[in-house]
């Protein structure tokens, strides 16, 4: 099996010119994805664009004459896409450079640190965005660790006052004017026009402002970071107690249950079929010769359940150096019950502390019920509709369904109603889709509970996009305040047209649109239309490439199986890890006590409700995540409510996720 499931990872080398010209030169974000080939360490490095050798080298520390003999180069020219090993020493440290001078007449001299940017540099300095940008071109795209930035000094009137500045509200962010600032500037910053800036703030058509001064800005235009104050410590005497004769009292931790947890893994890997392709049969005299092709390849089907196999392999790792030991049984279902049901009567006397798959339904239903005659945890992996989970207690579905996902959406969406242009956009027949219970639900939220008639500051619409089509929803929009618009519906040609008319309106209405997860898997859908209308959703799954974790994962992928793990590999590992801590720490009895554990995932989300008195668990914990106007992606892990609100108790979610 070992050489079934060997792959090769590819780094293609695109053949290409780029000019060696220092002064062209954009700012080197370092890579931080290493490999180890010939015992050897190496950093890889993607070229992007207007970066040269020269930059490179200097980046990275290393002489390009070093570069160019590791990537075999005769000249010192770089492609676009391009991709090269760094030579690393693990022993060698990146400096930051020393700077004589700390501040001159004219400038500062900041040397940049982690978490570093523009604005944080623009707030600590009292300076102007633009300011700063001007005298360091490129700053405002990236900030490389250690790097130099140079900020200029602003005279300041030692008798100026700061205006007093109101507290920011759920409908303005009041921002304070630092030197430098403008008009221009301030609409640039917060990606709205100068026209409305003024419309909003009447006293900028009489007078200059000065720093200090303040203006109000939409709240919903504003990043969340925007709002994050962080506090100076102050001059504090600390009064040192020392207490004799006392005893410590010392938290026992928690006895392991299990040190060992047996594991059945059920996987379509259709390995007759892979040795049947990568036989080669030939004729000598009539006698029958076998040999292997070379290279392997992969049967179709079988391809995405390798990678997820992987994941469970490196999890297994993982626990083992961790003190765990995890006995996996890997069974090749195929596709086929009956196959199935012959490998279930060969392990029926085998103790299982839980079961992985089957993935397709007709086998998971087969298993389902054979589980729970023997009282093992099954959990379904891939798929959102189990009709096992209403009667079979053992079941755990790792996807959240269709209806909690609408649960979520309509609650994200009408607690957070005030100062919001709630506007339902639909097909012409609607009613029988599974979406469609999204309007019921905001319609309960607003109407049935009374939330709507609490406030004159919210309106509500609905619309059929089939009938009135673009003027149609141009007219829902309003002007003042945020446009909520949600689409209930996955039928990615309807999707994609109303989004594509939606971007339009983007251009002068503010927009959030709320939608689905599938929506990021429309091939059509460029992401500049998501960060347009703002959009947000609800996923089980979110992988955040900026985060160590993710990147060290990535690398022992690599250096295990050489090749790139997939979205199931991600998967694969959580499952793995997550419910064989909860096997080794609650015993038969984890089902019950899985929102008790507490660890890091890679990409998952878990909180599990059980759906009725005699059914399953689902998983209904999820990430919120949002495409924001500035191009980034904000991510939040979201679990439902224990209970019902009492009256006039609301939470304002949206401040709590990403606070806006």
């Amino acid at each position: 099996m070992n050489c079934f499931l060997r792959t090769i990872l590819l780094i293609g080398l695109f053949f290409g010119t780029l000019n060696l010209v220092h002064s062209q030169t954009t700012p080197i974000e370092l890579s931080k994805n290493k490999v180890v080939v010939g015992g050897k360490s190496y950093i890889l490095h993607v070229v992007k664009e207007k970066q040269t050798l020269f930059s490179i080298s200097k980046a990275y520390g290393i002489s390009m004459r070093d570069i160019m003999s590791v990537n075999g180069k005769a000249e010192a020219t770089v492609s676009i896409n391009e991709v090269l090993r760094i030579p690393f020493n693990e022993e060698k440290q990146a400096v930051a450079p020393v700077i004589l001078k700390k501040e001159d007449e004219k400038f500062i001299y900041h040397i940049v640190k982690k978490d570093d940017t523009l604005y944080s540099l623009s707030k600590k300095y009292a300076v102007g965005m633009d300011l700063i940008e001007k005298e360091n071109p490129g700053s405002r795209q990236s900030l490389p660790l250690n790097s130099v930035v140079k900020i200029p000094k602003i005279q300041q009137q030692k008798d100026h006052k700061v205006s007093n500045v109101p507290q920011h509200d759920k409908k303005y962010y009041y921002y304070v004017i630092k030197a430098g600032d403008t008009q221009y500037s301030i609409a640039k910053e917060f990606r709205m026009k100068q026209k409305k800036l003024r419309k909003l703030n009447p006293k900028l058509k009489n007078r200059i402002l000065k720093p200090g001064d303040w203006v109000r800005i939409p709240r919903y235009l504003v990043p969340p970071e925007y709002f994050i104050v962080k506090e100076t410590p102050k001059d504090t005497i600390a009064e040192e107690l020392i207490v004799l004769d006392t005893i410590q009292e010392v938290e026992k931790e928690e006895v392991i249950a299990k040190t060992k947890v047996n594991v059945g893994l059920f996987l379509p890997l259709y390995l007759e079929t892979n040795d049947t392709i990568n036989q080669i049969i030939t004729y000598k005299d009539t006698i029958e010769i076998v040999t292997e092709r070379e290279p392997r390849t992969i049967y179709r089907k079988s391809r995405e359940f390798i990678r997820f196999y992987q994941g469970v392999l490196l999890a297994v790792d993982s626990l083992r150096k961790e003190g765990l030991s995890v006995d996996l049984h890997v069974y090749d279902t195929e596709r086929d019950p009956e196959k199935l049901r012959r490998t279930l009567s060969q392990i029926q006397f085998m103790d299982f502390d839980y079961w992985i798959g089957p993935v397709y339904p007709k086998t998971f239903a087969v298993a389902a019920e054979y589980a729970r005659r023997k009282n093992v945890p099954i959990i379904s992996p891939l798929s959102a509709k189990n009709p096992q989970i209403n009667s079979n207690p053992n079941v755990i579905q790792l996807n959240t369904s269709m209806n909690s996902i609408c649960r979520q959406i309509s609650n994200y969406v009408s607690e957070d109603f005030q100062y919001k242009n709630i506007v339902i956009i639909h097909p012409e027949r609607y009613k029988h889709l599974n979406e469609a219970k999204l309007i019921k639900d905001i319609e309960h939220q607003l109407f049935e509970k009374g939330l709507y008639w609490q406030t004159d500051e919210v309106s509500y619409k609905k619309i059929s996009f089939d009938e009135y089509g673009l003027y149609g929803m141009e007219a829902m929009m309003c002007d003042s305040c945020e446009n909520v618009v949600v689409l209930p519906l996955n039928d990615q040609p309807k999707v994609e047209n109303m989004i594509t008319n939606l971007n339009v309106l983007s251009q002068r209405y503010a927009i959030r649109l709320v939608g689905f997860s599938r929506w990021q898997r429309y091939t059509s859908l460029e992401a500049d239309r998501f960060y347009n209308l703002n959009f947000s959703l609800f996923s089980p799954y979110f992988i955040d490439y900026k985060e160590e974790k993710i990147n060290d994962f990535v690398i022992d992928f690599r250096n295990r199986f050489m090749s790139e793990p997939s979205d199931f590999s991600f998967r694969a590992y959580d499952i793995c890890r997550y419910f064989s801590l909860a096997a080794s720490k609650f015993g038969k009895d984890f089902p019950e006590r899985m929102n008790e554990l507490d660890i890091e995932l890679l990409q998952s989300a878990y909180y599990f409700k059980r759906v009725s008195a005699f059914g399953g668990f689902e998983n209904q914990g999820t990430h919120l995540i949002n495409y924001s106007r500035d191009y980034k992606i904000r991510h939040q892990v979201f679990k439902p409510k224990e209970k019902e609100p009492e009256e006039n108790e609301t939470v304002d979610l949206l401040e709590k996720s990403f606070g806006l």
